[in-house]
């Protein structure tokens, strides 16, 4: 398909369709992002009401505001180097359950930080050495490094418990997690809590960490001056069916959404009816590396759509991750 996109792209007509019958069978497939998988949690905003995940969240602040602010309070963080990313927070608990937990994944250079916010909604206990408890065997590239426990979990408020993962490279998995805690009873005549209290525990959503994490959106005012400037022998090329499509719209915003990359040049917009486009993508991955992206469509008259990925960056493997994410999605 290679062969036959590029000639059609080049072509001085690009008017009448593109014919991806004429395409070998051979190109990878790439699907829209999948729905949530059972178990794995949604995003939704800090604070937010607790509802089922994957529900619409309140409006939330922007990430990487106050989640950084949280994280430069602590100084057991010091040593992790530069804060690159704060990923949007996911909801960790169902609607209606006694405690409502969301997470923030913070990405350091060597390390994940996972933040949870923990809200009780019982006033008849207090949670004491409050610590969620994260299992790697899905994930099996990072390694458990700390664990700072949240000393109480208020009533009606967030407090913040940490896990601190080391990851070589961009790792990525899913983790199952579970929230530990010393359980102490409110005497209701005296509004204390007793003395001794007993460890309970109460299962979360899962946690997935993908390469989508590992990238944020880079603004570049002259898309062709930076792509020759990058290091031309990163690049990397390579086709994909997408199979039968609508538009071409909804395909250019489903390859987006699974990118996270700033759109360039206003070429996030397709023109009505069209039947080719391209697509000018630029993000930043840990170490200010530098990617860009050119995204290449073309649909067929029956619908079927064919692209081609061609990226460039401050390195090799910052420009392979380009596709890894979309062979991944």
């Amino acid at each position: 398909m290679e062969s036959a996109l590029r000639s059609y792209m080049s072509a001085d007509d690009t008017q009448q369709p593109f014919n991806v019958a004429s395409v070998p069978k051979v190109a990878s497939e790439v699907k829209a992002p999948r729905a949530q998988a059972p178990g794995t949690a949604a995003a939704v905003a800090p604070g937010a009401a607790p509802g089922r995940p994957g529900a619409p969240a309140a409006a939330a602040p922007a990430p990487g505001s106050e989640y950084e602010a949280v994280i430069k309070a602590r100084p057991e963080f010091a040593s992790l180097g530069k804060l690159f990313k704060s990923c949007p927070p996911v909801r960790l608990t169902e609607e209606d359950t006694e405690y409502a937990i969301h997470a923030i994944k913070h990405i350091f250079p060597e390390h994940v930080v996972f933040q949870f916010n923990c809200t009780n909604t019982i006033a008849e206990q207090l949670l004491e050495n409050v610590t969620v408890m994260m299992d790697l065997a899905d994930a099996p590239e990072f390694e458990a490094e700390s664990v700072l426990p949240l000393p109480s979990m208020p009533l009606n408020e967030v407090g913040q418990c940490f896990t601190v993962l080391r990851r070589p490279g961009m790792a990525t998995g899913k983790m199952a997690n579970v929230l530990k805690f010393v359980v102490k009873e409110i005497d209701p005549s005296s509004g204390e809590a007793e003395e001794e209290g007993y460890e309970d525990e109460y299962q979360l959503e899962d946690i997935e960490v993908s390469g989508a994490d590992y990238i944020k959106p880079l603004t570049v005012g002259n898309f062709r001056g930076v792509w020759e400037e990058v290091p031309a022998d990163t690049e990397r090329e390579d086709d994909y069916g997408l199979g039968p499509r609508e538009n071409l719209q909804d395909t250019v915003e489903t390859v987006m959404a699974i990118l996270g990359m700033r759109p360039c040049e206003g070429t996030e917009a397709v023109p009505p009816n069209a039947r080719s486009h391209t697509v000018l993508l630029a993000g930043q991955f840990p170490g200010d590396e530098r990617a860009l992206v050119r995204l290449s469509f073309g649909m067929g008259a029956d619908g079927q759509v064919a692209m081609k990925v061609v990226s460039r960056a401050d390195s090799e493997d910052a420009s392979e991750a380009v596709h890894s994410m979309i062979q991944e999605a």
